[in-house]
């Protein structure tokens, strides 16, 4: 049965109090952000006329002295919902009513909000990008030692399709996280866009300089529609989403390392630092690591249907709702970030088994294909009826425990003859050259093919690419620090003029 008194009299109260801390501790993990934001539109007011030079002076000095004392010297005081109404009061009291009272002149907490979000976006974002270049890295580093480690190449999970090489597939992963890459690039193209001078929802009679105050804070341009810009989040909703496409691509990585480091597999061996024990089997040694992050992507994908279903009921304009799509956000950021960084560790710590790899790619008919193939090319047959020929082939090794590197010339032809009535007239020598996974995987030459001189061009192409897309967003991120510095410098040459 309901308690019925679960509902106490300060319920209403308690919730708004509770919503407080929430929002301060959320400002503190921004505050430099918020910072950067007040200094340069305390700028912007006296490049624009509307605060005198002395007004901007004690303002930019109060304010850089909080910077410097950092957040906890603000005084939370009940009422004011979020970190930036007491900072509000504290500059006030520190400065007086007439000057510190100009401090919010021309803005609302509803385009300061969405500014702040999509620095820390933008800013998270570089991180992203960054982390998953060194996962490139890794994984390009670990290919080039094995661009001639031949393996079996799978399909439907765990089937025996055709070889391929270690080098090969590990540039599957690079490829599919190059392309996580550039949509983070145009993600961070369309949020880094400012939306000060939105005001609450239309603008301000205030003469602002959006285009001003968006060059100090980095931004690129402006977010032109007030509404849009004072109330739109699906910049956070993209981000999410890319982060989520990456944590996918990393999790069928992860599966594919779990399945490789099976011991009945043993094509490669995880490092014991990313490994842990049994509590009960001292002979186990369990690959946690890789489990920690596969759920990483579990736990963002809830994120993601949290921030989808909290924004789907909202009108457009600012409000409640939208400003807790922050903290869904931070949940995917906080498991994409350090996922990426740290499966670039496992992948360069494993071991791959050569002989192991090779082994397993003379198993399980995976060059029958090739076998089917070259029917066509040199005995001029059909593909149709070659490939009846080799799978009926197959079908007979198997039943007859007759190992790949066992089929003749006589079992060929016997087949053919049953089938249709036609020898093939492959030499024994013909055949094992067919049927042998290096030849087949060095035949495979073609554009994105496993060949060994394929892959290493392949593989000379991605260290470029990822070299030019680091250096890329390194120089973002320098960018985005020296603007901070800029805000600084501009606002003590303003206190001592």
């Amino acid at each position: 049965m309901l308690n019925e008194n679960w509902v106490t009299e300060n319920f209403e109260t308690d919730l708004a109090v509770a919503y407080q801390r929430e929002q301060c501790e959320e400002g503190k993990k921004t505050f430099d952000l918020e910072m950067h934001l007040h200094l340069a539109h305390v700028e912007m007011l006296l490049k624009q006329g509307i605060i005198s030079k002395e007004e901007a002076k004690l303002l930019l000095g109060a304010l850089l002295n909080v910077w410097e004392a950092g957040p906890d010297i603000i005084e939370i005081r009940e009422g004011r919902v979020d970190l930036y109404s007491n900072l509000e009061d504290y500059i006030v009291k520190a400065i007086g009513i007439d000057v510190g009272g100009k401090f919010h002149i021309g803005r609302s907490r509803n385009d300061m909000e969405c500014t702040i979000s999509r620095m820390l976006c933008r800013a998270y974002l570089i991180d992203f990008t960054l982390s998953v270049c060194g996962l490139i890295e890794s994984l390009i580093k670990k290919a080039s030692d094995h661009v001639d480690t031949v393996m079996p190449g799978y399909t439907h999970h765990s089937q025996h399709a055709q070889p391929t090489t270690m080098g090969h597939v590990l540039l599957w992963g690079v490829d599919s996280f190059l392309r996580d890459i550039d949509r983070a690039d145009t993600c961070f193209a369309r949020l880094n866009k400012s939306p000060m001078g939105a005001a609450a929802l239309c603008t301000t009679g205030f003469p602002v300089s959006r285009a001003y105050i968006a060059g100090l804070l980095g931004f690129s341009g402006v977010v032109e529609h007030s509404i849009d810009a004072a109330g739109s989040r699906d910049f956070a909703l993209e981000m999410g989403s890319v982060l989520s496409i990456f944590l996918s691509n990393l999790n069928r990585l992860s599966e594919l390392l779990l399945v490789w480091n099976i011991r009945e597999v043993g094509m490669i061996k995880m490092a014991g630092k990313h490994c842990s024990y049994s509590s009960i089997m001292p002979q186990k040694v369990n690959p946690v690591g890789i489990e920690m992050v596969r759920f990483a992507g579990t736990s963002a994908y809830g994120s993601l249907s949290a921030m989808f279903n909290n924004l789907k009921g909202t009108t457009p304009g600012n409000g409640r709702e939208p400003g807790h799509e922050d903290a869904f956000l931070a949940g995917i950021i906080e498991a994409a970030i350090p996922s990426a960084s740290y499966m670039g560790d496992i992948v360069a710590d494993m071991t791959v088994n050569k002989e192991r790899c090779l082994q397993l790619a003379k198993e399980g008919f995976s060059t029958m294909t090739e076998l089917a193939d070259e029917m066509v090319r040199s005995k001029g047959v059909s593909f149709y009826m070659a490939h009846k020929i080799v799978s009926k082939l197959a079908l007979l090794a198997v039943d007859q425990n007759i190992p790949c590197e066992g089929i003749t010339q006589d079992l060929v032809d016997g087949v053919a003859m049953e089938l249709f009535n036609r020898k093939i007239n492959m030499t024994d020598t013909e055949i094992k050259r067919a049927i042998d996974p290096v030849e087949n995987v060095k035949h495979h030459s073609l554009p994105g093919g496993p060949s060994f001189e394929e892959v290493k061009r392949m593989l000379a192409n991605r260290v470029q690419k990822v070299a030019e897309i680091r250096s890329d967003w390194e120089s973002r991120k320098k960018y985005q620090q020296s603007k901070i510095a800029q805000v600084k410098v501009l606002a003590n040459s303003i206190i001592k003029d």
